[in-house]
């Protein structure tokens, strides 16, 4: 009878453990590169932004430590242009360890990837995750996790924290629990999404200010049809859901900023 394969542990392509690297390189042909370094167990993107990275960004990319390869090739024996892995489109270094990036089989659709003087056949989801932009790996939460907010300035208002409450600067018809809400929701805020940053028109500045002395400057890009803020210092903008604006955005009586963004 032919074996069966059904439950057959296939080698994995590497036997180092994801934990140990501190530093990803991402080499692409014609594109920029990006880095990555790890310090104090957070992922940083050192280039071409300087932003916290996306954790599940990053451990999409360590995972190729682990991943089953399906099969192995001798590149002494063949010919490396057929497999594209001549001149690699993409190598991936994960500390010292080098990865090349070649095709994909006509057939099963793995792609072959030479490391440790081997190439392997391995299931690839990763490919298209480094063809992207660099803000595809910024870190979706718009504030860092440790920031102690005492100040919101709106384009026409601010909000302090005084005396164990928060006030609004002026008068406008809202409660200082619906101001606490409202600072709980921006240390909270998450984005769907983020992208390259694009200068609107208008801007119109949303400054986050903390206690230890650090302020963050967003720019409201787009509230309509959802938000977009964005960080021009960094060059990257947050797309947050369509019920975000009523959530982050100061709006009363005397404080409609939506009104006043192009439509």
């Amino acid at each position: 009878m032919p074996e069966d394969k059904t439950n057959q542990v296939l080698p994995r392509l590497t036997t180092i453990e994801q934990n140990d690297i501190v530093k990803i390189e991402v080499l692409r042909k014609n594109l920029d590169n990006f880095e990555f370094n790890k310090q104090d167990d957070a992922w940083h993107m050192h280039s071409p932004l300087k932003v916290l990275a996306n954790n599940a960004r990053i451990n999409a990319m360590l995972h190729l430590l682990k991943a089953e390869s399906h099969g192995q090739l001798n590149p002494a024996e063949v010919d490396l242009a057929r497999f594209h892995l001549a001149d690699p489109i993409f190598t991936l270094k994960l500390d010292d360890h080098v990865f090349q990036f070649g095709n994909t089989d006509a057939i099963d659709q793995r792609r072959y990837i030479l490391f440790n003087g081997i190439i392997h056949l391995v299931n690839d989801s990763l490919y298209a995750q480094l063809t992207t932009n660099a803000a595809f790996f910024a870190d979706p939460k718009i504030l860092p996790l440790d920031m102690d907010i005492n100040a919101i300035q709106f384009p026409n208002n601010k909000i302090e924290f005084n005396n164990g409450n928060w006030h609004a600067q002026s008068l406008i018809d809202i409660k200082p629990e619906q101001l606490k809400r409202i600072v709980f929701n921006w240390n909270n805020a998450v984005a769907i999404s983020v992208s390259k940053y694009t200068a609107p028109e208008t801007e119109l500045p949303i400054v986050i200010s903390s206690s230890s002395g650090t302020t963050i400057r967003f720019v409201i890009v787009s509230a309509e049809p959802h938000l977009i803020l964005g960080r021009k210092d960094i060059g990257i903008q947050y797309h947050l859901g369509s019920d975000e604006a009523g959530k982050l955005l100061l709006i009363g009586n005397a404080d409609t900023p939506l009104e006043i963004l192009p439509q």
